[in-house]
């Protein structure tokens, strides 16, 4: 065999293995959690409150390791009356149903917190009247309506499309607070070309947060 041929093999051979290593180390990660969400104390639970979760893959390490954070995502608590439970209104990549577009979603706090999207999770209450923090729920549930797309350039200045920070953000912000206390981290320009988002570590650190209780977890 010729010698370049041979040396062309070898490198796309250690390819594959590294991309197989890479491949199988995630999914390490992802299968190696022992702990499952627990979510008590709902009668505490106020329209408007706010829930954070971490996930197992790749894109929840990278904030949580970006921010010095234990969470990567936050979501927006509503009350179905109809359902009598709670739900979780927020804007997350790679979890579209069918065919559709990623929308900002309404789902159950219990599928918000199930075992294969959730290592860990919290809830907590902006320092303000009922009233406001049913008002920003209010708004968040429009943008399920309006089937607003997930924001997956992180633009602050486009508001046509949000990222889950920036949903809680803007909720909050039409009832005059900045739940982000002005606070942004900075990004790669590959990742946000105005290279500032708003994670939501910046929300939880706020001295807007009146409370803050992280959730219980149990084996699996």
């Amino acid at each position: 065999m010729p010698l370049n041929m041979e040396k062309s093999l070898r490198l796309s051979l250690i390819g594959r293995i590294s991309l197989a290593i890479v491949c199988v180390t995630l999914l390490d990660a992802c299968l190696d959690r022992h702990e499952q969400v627990v979510v008590t104390g709902q009668e505490d639970f106020r329209e408007g409150d706010l829930v954070l979760r971490c996930g197992c893959g790749a894109e929840s390490r990278l904030i949580t390791e970006s921010s010095n954070s234990s969470y990567s995502h936050i979501g927006i608590l509503h009350y179905d009356s109809l359902a009598s439970e709670w739900m979780v209104v927020h804007a997350v990549p790679g979890e579209a149903e069918g065919n559709h577009p990623e929308w900002v979603k309404l789902e159950s706090l219990t599928a918000f917190f199930s075992y294969e999207r959730a290592v860990r999770g919290a809830w907590m209450r902006v320092g303000c009247g009922d009233s406001i923090a049913e008002a920003a729920a209010r708004y968040a549930l429009t943008k399920v309506e309006q089937r607003v797309e997930f924001d997956s350039d992180y633009l602050l200045s486009d508001t046509t499309r949000l990222y889950c920070s920036e949903l809680v953000w803007q909720a909050y912000l039409h009832q005059g607070l900045d739940v982000s206390g002005g606070k942004r981290h900075e990004v790669p320009s590959i990742i946000s070309k105005e290279r500032k988002c708003i994670f939501p570590c910046d929300i939880q650190e706020s001295k807007l947060i009146q409370y803050f209780q992280p959730l219980k977890t149990k084996s699996q």
